[in-house]
């Protein structure tokens, strides 16, 4: 239960939801990347990453000195199976 609540308060930022919208629309999104298309400061992309990851919603992996993220779609889909078992509970 807890990690769907880390979830849920990940999604619950604006700015979150916009970062993981563009690092799921890709394979692979460069740090630099979702900087210059998010508009905000690399250390706002950072602390937001840095959240997403610990609700396992991103996987960052860093070469050289760059940082790569991807998307965790299994996160997404544990949590619609949640949504659905709460929908199906309440329709009893």
């Amino acid at each position: 239960m807890q990690d769907l609540v880390q979830v849920f308060k990940a999604l619950a930022d604006p700015v979150r939801l916009d970062l993981l919208r563009r690092i799921a629309a890709v394979p692979q999104m460069p740090c630099t990347d979702l900087v210059d298309e998010s508009h905000v400061s690399a250390s706002t992309v950072s602390y937001h990453v840095k959240v997403l990851r610990t609700a396992g919603l991103v996987d960052v992996r860093k070469e050289g000195r760059n940082f790569f993220y991807t998307y965790r779609p299994a996160t997404a889909h544990h949590l619609a199976a949640a949504l659905d078992e709460l929908g199906a509970a309440a329709s009893r």
